[in-house]
């Protein structure tokens, strides 16, 4: 269910964003900003739900033992959507009634996991729910920080969050990408540097600390650049371009290297460029984020139905369309300055074609008995 809740968001969030933008419509009753608005929905509107129904979907495999279905899983779509009409009506609602309908969804979320995990003594994955738990109190500070009951601008707790989900693709992408690659490929030789990813995680947390407490842009670009050290050290270990004709494999690693991208986006706007600073969140959320979102939930969606793992037409579209939207919002604005509405506009419009392509590639999926 939550696969296409966050498709469905994305289709949904981010045209409204544009048309605020463009001065189309100027309607927005809520009590975070429009770029407020906009930058959370995009982490708790669209990439939240997604983190959940992968941990859903994967919990059960790791534990033997079930993740919530029927009623209460319904229950959690339906506060997902109140989470969304919430959100963007907030002045008009209740004090504080958007904070809570929003902010309860993860904890919950997480008490569908959590047991399982545990009880399981499933160690390796112990973390999540702790994680899970950070990820949902910078959601409850951003809201607060939007209210006025934090003295801290919100976009720190937007940053931290959006950080938090880099951490996670690191740490999940980092076993789904090279492991799917090994199965298919038996042959190839892969590295593995068992520091790498410690040494990944501590840049990462680093950067995180940083941003939220202010510390000096220096300091952050030193362990911004290590980050993306690291992440390009861990792809060339894996040996991702075996997979350059098998679309489901490749734009896995091509998320990976977007992160690794914007790390390094990052440090050149620490150290000689701030404007580059907002190039980096879209490395992170459109081509991190919006690669490996659709491409684990394909592979998700294709393997519990019980059908082949193939490299569909429609597919291998997805996946260029997210590419290109990423291409379009980071890299071609840069070079061509002088089209940057356009690159926007274009950038905008794969977007939303990649995810609307999904929901209607999967949606009779979803529908259908498992083979």
């Amino acid at each position: 269910m939550f696969f296409p809740l966050g498709a469905l968001g994305a289709v949904l969030l981010l045209p409204y964003w544009v048309m605020l933008i463009t001065g189309f419509v100027d309607y927005l009753p809520s009590y975070f900003t429009p770029a407020a608005w906009h930058q959370h929905e995009m982490i708790f509107g669209v990439f939240a739900p997604i983190i959940i129904g992968f941990l859903f979907t994967a919990v059960p495999n790791w534990t033997g033992k079930p993740s919530p279905k029927g009623a209460p899983l319904a229950l959690l779509g339906l506060l997902w959507i109140a989470g969304r009409v919430a959100v963007f009506n907030g002045e008009l609602l209740p004090d504080y009634l958007p904070l809570v309908l929003d902010v309860s969804l993860l904890p919950l979320a997480i008490m569908g996991i959590a047991p399982a995990i545990f009880a399981s003594q499933n160690k390796r994955n112990y973390f999540l729910p702790v994680m899970l738990m950070i990820f949902a109190a910078f959601n409850l500070f951003s809201h607060l920080s939007a209210l006025g009951v934090v003295a801290m601008d919100e976009n720190n707790f937007f940053i931290a969050a959006l950080l938090f989900v880099v951490m996670l693709m690191n740490v999940i992408g980092g076993r789904v990408a090279p492991s799917f690659l090994k199965n298919k490929y038996p042959d190839v030789q892969q590295k593995t540097f068992t520091f790498i990813l410690p040494l990944s995680m501590i840049s990462i947390v680093s950067l995180m600390i940083c941003i939220i407490g202010g510390a000096p842009s220096n300091i952050a670009g030193i362990f911004s650049t290590i980050a993306g050290i690291c992440l390009l050290i861990r792809l060339w270990g894996w040996k991702g371009w075996v997979a350059i004709k098998d679309p489901l494999l490749l734009i896995l690693h091509i998320g990976i290297l977007w992160i690794a991208a914007g790390f390094f986006l990052f440090s050149y706007a620490s150290f000689i460029n701030d404007s580059y600073t907002l190039l980096t969140y879209h490395a992170f959320s459109i081509g991190a984020a919006g690669s490996l979102t659709l491409g684990v939930m394909s592979r998700a969606m294709i393997g519990h139905s019980g059908r082949p793992m193939v490299n569909e037409p429609i597919l291998t579209t997805i996946f260029c369309l997210i590419s290109l939207s990423a291409i379009s919002r980071i890299i071609a604005p840069v070079i061509l300055v002088d089209f940057y509405s356009e690159f926007l506009f274009l950038s905008g419009l794969c977007w939303v074609l990649a995810y609307a392509l999904f929901l209607i590639r999967f949606i009779p999926l979803v529908l259908a008995p498992r083979v």
